[in-house]
């Protein structure tokens, strides 16, 4: 079978890896920078034909490396295959059967931190690189492999700072092996715009017992909250069916108060929505309008209300080009599994989605169960070498 004499060397890579903590310092962790040198160690013993760059940001004293290696064939087109190192955090360690810091095999899968998000897509990226080193005649293209940190936290110290920093080539392609479903027949080729929003209403704090005395901020952000869910549902309600669910949705979230104790009519509260917006909209189209709800909202209550976008980023979707990229993966996909293979689009938040908006053609695909932030996530190491061959087969043919 292909890979058969990588097999045992990717695994081992891949265990090794894992074991490394790269939680996001987001989630209390001490970042990338080990994981990051390790594999930058490992791979250069591949080839002395292999280009390393290495973009370096620093957050709050820590280094956050990105890691990009490319293979040239002579060609002017790069196929980029673009994963993150970085992860969450393991969450309550009493709900793993096994060490989330360390690879543990179990038939098929491989448990631990990381395994699947996006510890799968990362190694059959490498996977990639290690067949063509070794393959130079069969390449139809060049291949990249992009290591980034950040993901899970927006991406500042990762893929938005090396998009700040490197031009790529007009043409080339990228795939995001970090969305999927468990037989690989979705490939996501848009995402939805992302939208957080913290909205704080300034009321006047007294006592439990006289209310009249003062405005009650949690009663007032209820009201606004509530005016804001259902005129934002009314006024963008457009459907795509593209993607699931084909409407833009606007949810209430999180909630801080202003008081900790039950007899304070609190002064101060502040809640979050999460929006996601389909790409016949703009981010500031529902910005616009939440400011001439909350406008509105001031003069009734006679109260201040801030708002302060927390992640704010436009829908991604391929230009009408990208359809002879998208259509020669998915003959790859089909022709290597035999199944019915569709476009889709999500909810947001890939990698994938700052290389559409800069006007590369991009892909999201994988074969995946849904483990990802979970306690006992893992890999299917099917998958992984599965998944690779896709990627070979498309490079073979491209």
């Amino acid at each position: 079978m292909m890979f058969d004499e990588y097999r045992n060397e990717m695994l081992n890579l891949f265990a090794r890896m894992i074991e490394i903590n790269a939680v996001n310092p987001s989630g209390g962790g001490r970042g990338e920078e080990e994981r990051a040198n390790f594999l930058k160690k490992e791979i250069m013993k591949w080839s002395d034909d292999i280009k390393f760059e290495e973009y370096v940001a620093v957050s709050d004293g820590i280094k956050r490396p990105n890691l990009l290696f490319h293979l040239d064939s002579g060609k002017s087109l790069t196929i980029w295959f673009v994963a993150h190192m970085d992860t969450v955090s393991e969450g309550d360690i009493n709900l793993w059967k096994y060490p989330p810091f360390k690879a543990t095999v179990e038939g098929d899968k491989i448990y631990g931190r990381g395994t699947c998000d996006n510890g799968q897509g990362l190694l059959s990226s490498l996977i990639v690189l290690k067949y063509f080193i070794d393959n130079r005649s069969e390449m139809k293209s060049n291949v990249g492999v992009i290591l980034v940190s950040d993901e899970e936290a927006g991406s500042n110290y990762g893929i938005r700072y090396i998009l700040e920093k490197r031009k790529f080539n007009p043409g080339d392609k990228f795939i995001v092996p970090d969305f999927g479903t468990p037989d690989g027949s979705m490939v996501e080729v848009a995402e939805k715009g992302i939208f957080w929003l913290k909205t704080t209403v300034i009321g006047q704090q007294c006592h439990g017992s006289t209310p009249d005395k003062g405005k009650n901020a949690h009663r007032l952000a209820r009201v606004l909250e509530g005016r804001m869910d259902s005129i934002l549902h009314r006024d963008f309600n457009h459907n795509d069916t593209l993607f699931n669910p084909p409407y833009s949705t606007f949810e209430p979230t999180k909630v801080e108060s202003g008081t900790t104790s039950i007899n304070i009519i609190p002064g101060k509260e502040s809640f979050y929505f999460d929006m996601r917006i389909i790409p016949e909209y703009k981010t500031d189209d529902v910005f616009n309008e939440i400011k001439k709800i909350v406008d509105e909202f001031r003069k009734e209550f006679g109260v201040e209300v801030i708002l302060e976008p927390v992640q704010k980023d436009e829908p991604s979707f391929n230009s009408k080009e990208s359809k002879e990229f998208v259509d020669k993966f998915i003959n790859s996909v089909k022709k290597l599994r035999g199944i019915d293979v569709k476009s889709v689009g999500i909810g947001g938040g890939t990698c994938g989605a700052f290389f559409r908006r800069m006007g590369y053609d991009t892909i999201v695909w994988g074969t995946l169960d849904e483990v990802e932030h979970m306690p006992n996530e893992y890999a299917k190491i099917s998958n992984i070498f599965g998944d690779a061959e896709v990627f070979v087969h498309l490079i073979r043919n491209y």
